[in-house]
């Protein structure tokens, strides 16, 4: 496993980083003792700024040479599109995100990319079905776009990945847990 010195979280459209982001990151900071977190506001959080505007404001950000972005919805955009264009030697997670919007769109498969979407997720829906050309990715049913209630079986899923284990085993371990929960709530 190689060692992870560097985790950006980007938050969604309207998002801000004391949200959803910032419970990624508490569930994450175990299994990652060494690494620096860090969660920036994105212009992105005022729902009035377009996609494009961001993904300018986030080439301004300094995020060192190999370090781990994780955005949730358009915050997972934005990531891809940076690593796409100028920085190929980020480690993209897109979390519940679109291939494209407001202008923003992605065009090319790179390495070190995850996607966790759902296809069914209406707030993406039509947004996703490139993800299988442009990364690793995994269409989730039982991913919503409230990444809170999903929080833990996708860190388990993030976490796996990170330490170059076998994600698509994880995908179905989790899975079939979340049907037999739910089968067993019934």
């Amino acid at each position: 496993m190689e060692l992870i010195e560097n985790i950006f979280l980007l938050h969604g459209k309207g998002g801000r980083p004391t949200g959803s982001v910032l419970q990624l990151e508490e569930l994450l900071r175990p299994d990652f003792p060494g690494a620096r977190f860090r969660r920036p506001a994105l212009l992105h959080g005022d729902t009035g700024v377009a996609a494009e505007q961001s993904l300018r404001a986030l080439h301004e950000i300094e995020i060192p040479a190999g370090s781990t972005v994780i955005g949730i919805s358009l915050g997972g955009l934005l990531a891809a599109r940076l690593q796409e264009t100028v920085r190929i030697d980020l480690q993209v997670i897109a979390i519940s995100s679109p291939t494209w919007a407001d202008g923003v769109s992605l065009a090319q498969n790179m390495p070190h990319r995850l996607a966790l979407y759902s296809s069914k997720d209406t707030v993406i829906l039509g947004r996703v079905t490139d993800w299988p050309r442009l990364a690793e990715a995994y269409d989730l049913p039982w991913l919503t776009h409230d990444t809170d209630a999903h929080k833990h079986p996708l860190v388990r899923i993030v976490r796996c990945y990170l330490r170059g284990e076998n994600v698509c085993a994880e995908v179905g371990v989790v899975t079939k847990e979340l049907r037999c929960a739910e089968d067993a709530a019934r």
